[in-house]
Parts: structure tokens; sequence; C-alpha cells
């Protein structure tokens, strides 16, 4: 079903003189029929360049040189149309936001059906029957842009599964999904790959993830990548067999999720202070995106909660749950429909986004939010630089960051032609450099190997240690319980729980 043989791809300078980029070198697999094949390796192995050569976006869409040759559904990419390629091949990408691209829902998942020319009835009914099976139910008509990552993420796999596709390929498909969900994206994808084999024709997948957990359980076979070339072409036993190679590589190995444990839980109407004594206080806070309409769904709904000043709180909750709308209340991206949000003694209300952000640091979830600059050293400057900061506290600020995050060789390239792990890393670095007391995360780990992950956390610890205090939104529960002091739990945009997390000593 997939050949490839000898792969080669070096993506094309990205600065006039430089040298190609390598992604990846010598790479020979097949895949048959039927096969779960998941793809690991540390960030930047190759993993997502993997992807998009069996899908063809490598080379046709890429500026790049190829060696060796893919072969897909008897299609050879670099002869075939991306277009053509995609009747065979299902693909979702890293960032679901990078392919999506209609008014609504629904019009996602039809776009392939109707260029498949399927009668509009039956195509009603896929698209029920995709919303069911990736959990979106009643959001036919709600806009991509309008959706949490985890969302969009949901929408993504729909798309790619629209046109029945022989081949799936998914890059990281699961990074912003809750644990629920991520259990419930594997569990359709066996469903599927089950009523297909009944049917006699198989589904053949091709997974990159971080997410050992279900691949240990799901995966047929593992490819592990490390440097753009292929390392190993085992089974999901190597875990078990070679623990350290996953170690070295900065691969979680397979591990139950840590039980959270809370104490002095509360019901968040005085978050176990007085608000006098918090960094933030939401009183009876409410949020409707519909302006105007009162009918509109609360995506917050009556939040009352105090963080105390040098909290680190995990703000967790399903995808949807309101999480990323209570954290930008905090720093003025969005306003209450009614109650206040205080930071920092400001009622945010009255502050304009530039006033919150001397007291607020933001790191989005999808750091090409926040990336513009023309080089990694005026990214991570220019917050700084936009706060009032001396020049000498700028650079000073600049090099320790370039050095925490191992950027220093890209001081002078552009940050948007990185690679994902280093532009998340331009984007914290960018916020970190700002010194402000608040410190707001979404989603910092996701997509990011283990070793990444804990040296981004690392830094932050630091900072709250120093008396910054932290929100983070994560769906990491590892990250949350080794990292945190309090958790706060959001459920269809209520507070369902809040209080200081038991770590045992």
């Amino acid at each position: 079903m997939i050949a490839v043989r000898g792969l080669g791809w070096h993506y094309a300078p990205v600065i006039d003189g430089g040298r190609p980029i390598l992604g990846l070198a010598d790479v020979s697999f097949k895949v048959h029929e039927g096969e779960f094949v998941g793809v690991v390796g540390p960030t930047g192995a190759g993993k997502s360049t993997l992807c998009m050569a069996l899908t063809g976006v490598i080379p046709e869409l890429a500026d790049g040189s190829m060696d060796g040759e893919v072969a897909v559904a008897g299609m050879r990419t670099g002869r075939t149309s991306v277009a053509d390629l995609s009747a065979r091949v299902g693909y979702v990408q890293q960032d679901p936001e990078s392919q999506l691209f209609c008014a609504t829902v629904e019009d996602e998942i039809a776009f392939p059906l109707e260029n498949r020319g399927m009668d509009p009835a039956a195509m009603n009914r896929r698209i029920d029957g995709l919303l069911r099976l990736v959990g979106l139910d009643g959001m036919r008509d709600r806009a991509p842009s309008s959706l949490s990552g985890g969302q969009m993420q949901r929408v993504a796999i729909a798309a790619a599964l629209a046109g029945d596709p022989d081949i799936l390929v998914m890059d990281e498909p699961t990074a912003a999904l809750d644990p629920d969900g991520r259990r419930e994206v594997f569990a359709a994808l066996d469903r599927i790959r089950d009523e297909r084999a009944r049917a006699g024709c198989h589904l053949t997948v091709v997974l990159a993830e971080q997410d050992t957990n279900h691949l240990a359980a799901w995966a047929d076979r593992l490819l592990v990548l490390e440097n753009g070339r292929l390392v190993r072409d085992t089974d999901p036993g190597e875990f078990a067999r070679e623990p350290e190679l996953f170690e070295r590589l900065g691969v979680a190995l397979p591990a139950p999720e840590p039980d959270i444990r809370v104490i002095g839980e509360s019901d968040g109407r005085d978050g176990g202070t007085k608000p006098a004594d918090a960094t933030i206080v939401a009183d009876h806070l409410t949020h409707r995106y519909g302006v105007g309409d009162p009918d509109a769904p609360a995506a917050l709904d009556d939040v009352t909660v105090a963080i105390p000043r040098g909290a680190f709180v995990g703000l967790i909750g399903a995808n949807g749950s309101g999480k990323t709308t209570f954290a930008r209340h905090l720093n003025g991206l969005l306003k209450p429909t009614s109650g206040r949000v205080i930071v920092d003694g400001l009622d945010t209300h009255g502050q304009s986004v530039g006033r919150l952000a001397r007291h607020v640091g933001y790191v989005f979830q999808n750091p090409d939010h926040q990336i513009f600059c023309a080089s990694t050293r005026e990214e991570i400057a220019f917050g700084a630089r936009a706060l009032g900061r001396a020049p000498k506290e700028v650079n000073e600020a600049v090099d320790r960051m370039l050095k925490l995050f191992d950027l220093a060789d890209k001081a002078d390239v552009s940050p948007a032609t990185l690679g994902y792990g280093d532009r998340r890393s331009v984007a914290l670095a960018s916020v970190l450099a700002q010194g402000t007391d608040v410190l707001v995360l979404d989603e910092p780990t996701a997509g990011l190997d283990r070793r990444r992950g804990d040296r981004l956390l690392a830094a932050v610890d630091g900072l709250n240690r120093a008396g910054v205090t932290v929100v983070m939104i994560s769906h990491d529960m590892r990250a949350v319980a080794e990292h945190c002091t309090h958790v706060m739990r959001l459920d269809h945009g209520r507070l369902a729980q809040w209080g200081r997390i038991d770590h045992g000593c």
C-alpha cells in the first residue's frame, strides 16, 4: 500500500546563502494494506516531513529537493498531483487551522464529498455520522474559527475521513485533545478499521504522535525517527524492550495518567484565599460569544474564583469547556458579558490590551498567532521593548532566552520558517522576556517531545518560584501533576473544581 525507498528531503535554505536544511535522509520502509503504523521521535526528527511526503505535499507544494521515491496506493508522489492523491489518501495536519478554510463545520466536511459528486441526501447522512464519530453533534453550523483548538482538530479528522480514504495520514491528531477526546479518537479509528475490514476494504493508518500510550495499545508497528533518519522499524513492544532508546530521544514511554488529588477544594467562591490577597479574581464571570443574542449559550457561566499570588494553576477540562475563553479574559482579549475580572488589581473591563500586557504575558496555543518579526532575536525582544524596558535589560533578556531554548544559531533566522517546536519556543521566549507578574500559557507542551516540554516548563518553574503567577491550560496531566500548585477544572463553562494539588508532602 505504501513503499518508501531511499527517501531524502532537504528544505531550501531559510536565509540567502544558507545551507539546505535536512528533513529526511535515506528512509526506506513498506506499509501493508490495513496496517496501523505509529511514527515517533523527538521534536524536529522528521515526523511531519514524512507525513507530507506520504501525501505528496512534498515535493509538489514544498520548497526543497527530494531523493528516492514514494509510492502510495500505486501512485508515485512527484508524478501524481496532490489532488489525485487526495482521492485515496486522507491527511490531518499538525496544525488544524492550516487546513480549515470553509465558513462552517458542515462545509468543511462536505467539501471532499462535493468534489466526488455525492448525492445531497447521502452527503447529509454522511456528515451527521462523521460528526457523531468525532463527538461534534450539534455543531454543523459553527464557524471553525469559533471552536477550541481540540474541536478544530476533530473537524479536521472528520474532513479527512469524509472521502472514505484507503490511507489515512495523521500528524499529531490528538495533541490538543483532552484525555477522553484522545481515547475517543483512537476508539473511533478502531471502529472504522473494523468496519472496513468486514467489508473487505481495509483502512491503512500512518499516525505521527507524542502520545505513546495509545500507540502502544493500537499500533501494529512503530517507525522511530531521529535527526531525519529511520533508526527503528519495529513493533510497540520496543517500548518495553529498549526504554533507554526512547528516554534518550525524549519520547515519553507509555505510562498511566497520574491521579491528581485536590485538597482544600472549594466551589471557587473564594478560591481558598481572600480576594484582597489574590492576583486574579473572577467575580461571577459570564461570557457569551453571540453578541446581542440573549439565547446564545454561555461559554463561561457564572465563574467565581480567586487565584492567590504566586500560584501555578493547571486550567483543565474537556475541549470546549471554556478554558481558552477564561484565559483570554485575563489580558483583555475578551471582556465579560457580565461579572468582572480583576488582574493585578486592575479591573480588565476598563483596561486596554496594551495596558494589561504590562501585567500579563500570554502564550497562545498556536505560535503562529503571535510570531511576526523578521528574525528570532527581534521577535524575542519585541514585547519587552514595547513595554519600555531599558535596552540593556532587553538585550540581556534576549540573550538568556536564546541560550535557554537553544535558539542562538537561529537568532538571525525568520521564526516563521522554523520547525513547529522551535516556533513554540520562540513564542514562549518572547513572552518570558517581558518579565510580567502573570503568565498565561495555552497548551505549551502540545506537540513537543518530553525533553523539550520539560525544559520549557522548567523555565516557567523558575519564574514561578520568583513570584510570577502562572495559569497553564493543559491536557497533559503529567505536566499538571508535576508543575502546578493548584488545579481549576471547567465543565461546560462552569467551575467544576478548584483547589490546591496534594503533592504528598
